[in-house]
Order: structure tokens, then C-alpha cells, then sequence
């Protein structure tokens, strides 16, 4: 995830520094390409299934017969997709796209409750797990967390590791109902969609959100929130899920 270049410094020293890798990946589901997208090497198969579910392209986990990795590509068979009624995804960076952020009828419906301290508490060990951004400073992090688990991960998009993360629930199995995603982002709308999608309840970011953000979660039923680092946090939607004890 990490090669290493020299650089020259301002004040002539010679340096070696720890750079971000990037790799193109393309995705097909039931045979078509549905994204050519650039991310971090590592969870391609993860980011597949996450971005399956969280752009709408399949109903749920259960409609994901299988996934098969090819190097810089990835076959996702699916008993039904809406791939093909789609406008091909190219981006570096972004994922999620050309379905933008229309809600329809997607709605969380969950009653899980947090401590807002646990919120912080879980956003310490967030930065203190993000290795890789403290070498280059060219990394985004997120993490889930269910209970007494916490899945972490490390990407140059921001949009790409809210897919890994929740094909990273997938695999873990993890019951998205009772569960809460942190991450360094910012939050706009087609970001916070894919959280609905998942039917994961909360999102809190250490990071500002966007307008778009807060509309799509207050609409989807997300509790929305923004600035959680050090005491404090803002709760823009829904905040009957998170209890006030910082």
C-alpha cells in the first residue's frame, strides 16, 4: 500500500518518503462493467460486495451468489442486478456515483442506542490504527464497529472505504442493525446513501458533513454525526441514538 521516493526538500536535504500505491480495478456484475475505479490495494473483493449494496446494485447480501478476484478485475454473479440500467463508473477516487443519491424508498429501522463517549472513545483508537496515514498523510480510515468488534481499513478514497467497510461487515457476518461506522471523511449524501442501503443506523465522522449529507440521513432514518474528536461531536439527525455522557 506504501512505496517509497525520494524527494528534495525546500532546503536542499535529500529525502525518502513514504508514498500512497494505487491500483485500477474494474468491476463487472452478471457480465457488465459496472465501475473502473482507482483505490488501495487490499479488500478488492470486500470493496465489491460493499459497492454492490451500498450503489444499489443488488438487493442485499443474500443476492450475491459470488465474487471472483482476477488480479484487476473483479466478477460479482448476482441473482439480480440493476448494473445494467447504469452509466459505467470512471472515476479515481469516487464510487457510487451515477446512482447519486436518490433515497426512494430506502429507510434504517433500527432502535440501537450508543454512549456518545463510547462514539469518541472508538474515534481515539480510529486515528490511533491509521498506520498508514500517519506515514504519508495521503490516507483516509474507517471503522465498524459491532459490539465489542471493530474492523478498521485505510484508502486514498474516502468513497471506496465505505464500500470496503461494509463488504468487510458482510464477511464478518455482522449484524449491520446494531453496529456504527466512524470515519475521517466528510459526509455527503452519496456517502451517507450507502449507509442506508446497508441498513447500518449511525455514521459519525471526525470531519465536517455536507448539506447533502445531513437531507439524506435525516430522510433515510441515519443519525448523522460531525466533528467527533476530542470531548465534543455535533448530532445533526436522528439523536435519539446516541446518549449524551461525554
Amino acid at each position: 500500500m506504501i512505496k517509497k521516493f525520494m524527494a528534495l526538500r525546500n532546503d536542499g536535504q535529500e529525502i525518502i518518503e513514504d508514498v500512497p500505491v494505487e491500483k485500477g480495478l474494474r468491476l463487472f456484475v452478471n457480465g457488465t462493467l459496472a465501475a473502473n475505479v482507482k483505490l488501495s490495494p487490499g479488500y478488492e473483493e470486500e470493496f465489491a460486495i460493499g459497492y454492490c449494496i451500498g450503489g444499489g446494485l443488488v438487493r442485499d447480501a443474500g443476492s450475491i451468489l459470488s465474487v471472483e478476484s482476477l488480479g484487476s478485475a473483479i466478477n460479482v454473479k448476482a441473482k439480480e442486478s440493476k448494473a445494467s440500467h447504469i452509466k459505467e463508473l470512471t472515476s479515481d477516487c469516487i464510487s457510487g456515483w451515477q446512482l447519486g443519491a436518490e433515497v426512494g424508498d430506502v429507510h434504517v429501522d433500527s432502535n440501537f442506542r450508543i454512549n456518545g463517549s463510547d462514539i469518541l472513545k472508538n474515534m481515539r483508537r480510529l486515528s490511533r490504527s491509521s498506520k498508514n496515514w500517519r506515514k504519508t498523510g495521503g490516507f483516509h480510515s474507517i471503522a465498524l464497529v459491532s459490539g465489542d468488534k471493530f474492523f478498521s481499513a485505510e484508502d486514498i478514497s474516502r468513497h471506496i472505504l465505505i464500500d470496503k467497510i461494509i463488504g468487510i461487515g458482510v464477511k464478518r457476518g455482522t449484524d449491520f442493525k446494531n453496529s456504527y461506522i466512524l470515519t475521517s471523511g466528510r459526509l455527503p449524501g452519496d456517502t451517507v446513501i450507502k449507509v442506508a442501503r446497508a441498513g447500518i443506523p449511525i455514521i459519525a465522522s471526525r470531519a465536517a458533513p455536507i448539506s447533502s449529507g445531513i437531507e439524506c440521513a435525516e430522510e433515510t432514518g441515519v443519525t448523522l454525526v460531525g466533528f467527533a474528536r476530542g470531548k465534543r461531536m455535533n448530532i445533526y439527525t436522528h439523536p435519539q441514538r446516541i446518549k449524551i455522557n461525554l
